[in-house]
């Protein structure tokens, strides 16, 4: 399995407030574990960029200690978590918004189906925070032969 430490997580959003108890139920407390599921399309044998992952408090630097790791592969494809550079987008409102100028290290959460499958498929995997309160992330697709249009809707003659 492959477990990587990166220097920042999920769209920023997660901090110490966050992970507050009054957040979670009392399963989850109990456990530390709160479990999320996302359904979404692929198409075969092309990779999706699935969740930009890093963290980081309010005056922009990163939030050290995450850990990320598949604990589930695909049957059907795989996934991975690679390092990444890009810009958060954060909203107007979140106090990070000033952030969004400047580029911030992470990791990228990819999923690619194989060449020729049509069917359904999923991974998990695991975001554990500095804390010690875990995600478990649940990706399940239907995966589709039928490969995605460059093209956007058809014009109507006026």
């Amino acid at each position: 399995m492959k477990r990587l430490l990166p220097a920042a997580l999920a769209l920023g959003l997660l901090s110490s407030a966050a992970l507050t108890a009054e957040q979670w139920t009392e399963e989850e407390i109990t456990s530390g574990v709160r479990k999320i599921e996302y359904v979404r399309y692929a198409f075969a044998g092309q990779k999706m960029n699935l969740q930009f992952l890093f963290a980081m408090n309010p005056d922009c630097s990163a939030v050290e200690g995450w850990a990320f790791e598949i604990v589930k592969q695909p049957e059907h494809g795989t996934a991975e978590i690679a390092p990444h550079i890009g810009f958060p987008t954060f909203p107007k409102e979140n106090s990070r918004y000033k952030c969004n100028e400047h580029k911030v290290e992470g990791q990228m959460l990819t999923y690619k189906a194989s060449a020729g499958y049509k069917g359904p498929d999923s991974f998990t995997y695991v975001e554990i925070a500095p804390s010690g309160y875990a995600f478990e992330k649940t990706y399940r697709f239907n995966v589709r032969s039928i490969p995605a249009t460059t093209t956007g809707p058809k014009k109507r003659d006026a």
